[in-house]
């Protein structure tokens, strides 16, 4: 357990940070409960080892790098339920309709909310690796070193992460949506 100092130099951190570390859990489920129980973890596990922070990144880097693992660790557990057949298939769609962009991309926003949903269940089914730089990027308004330092690659592996996420998307929308809704979409 940290020292008494530590403790209260935590809680500033937390504090300052939660909010968007929240937003990001939020962004990367599209279920509050999910995103809830991931923050906790998230903090749980910064507390326990709050004493291995050095200072080389920021704290919220820090922090959306655990909140990043505790996900993927929820995100293996829900597979696995679902592959196991102890729940229906529905079980993770949860509030994916209610998780919009803070700043939609190119600034457009979307027509309806069928097509933003239909936009959502796309971001869903990219590989995490690409979902995860769209979430940070489109929904937690990221630049491109903050996502690089978070995920401990460099600027360009973001960039072509990102490109590729837009392609699959353009690919996987084109057709689907509104023509003026494909701006929503970023091509590249």
């Amino acid at each position: 357990m940290p020292a008494r100092q530590d403790r209260q130099k935590f809680a500033d951190i937390a504090d300052a940070n939660y909010g968007r570390i929240f937003r990001g859990a939020l962004s990367l489920t599209g279920d509050r409960h999910a995103a809830e129980e991931i923050v906790q973890e998230t903090f749980l596990v910064a507390f326990r080892k709050f004493g291995r922070f050095t200072g080389k990144s920021s704290a919220f880097s820090w922090l959306y790098g655990i909140m990043l693992n505790k996900y993927r660790e929820h995100f293996r557990k829900i597979r696995l339920v679902k592959r196991l057949g102890f729940v229906r298939a529905n079980v993770n769609s949860g509030e994916t309709g209610n998780v919009r962009p803070i700043n939609s991309p190119a600034g457009v926003e979307l027509a309806n909310s069928e097509e933003s949903e239909l936009l959502m269940k796309a971001v869903d089914r990219l590989p995490f690796k690409l979902r995860a730089v769209v979430a940070m990027h489109y929904f937690d308004d990221l630049s491109l070193r903050d996502i690089a330092e978070i995920l401990n690659c460099r600027p360009g592996t973001v960039k072509s992460r990102l490109f590729n996420a837009r392609k699959r998307l353009y690919q996987s929308l084109r057709g689907k949506v509104k023509d003026g809704c494909q701006d929503a979409v970023p091509k590249s």
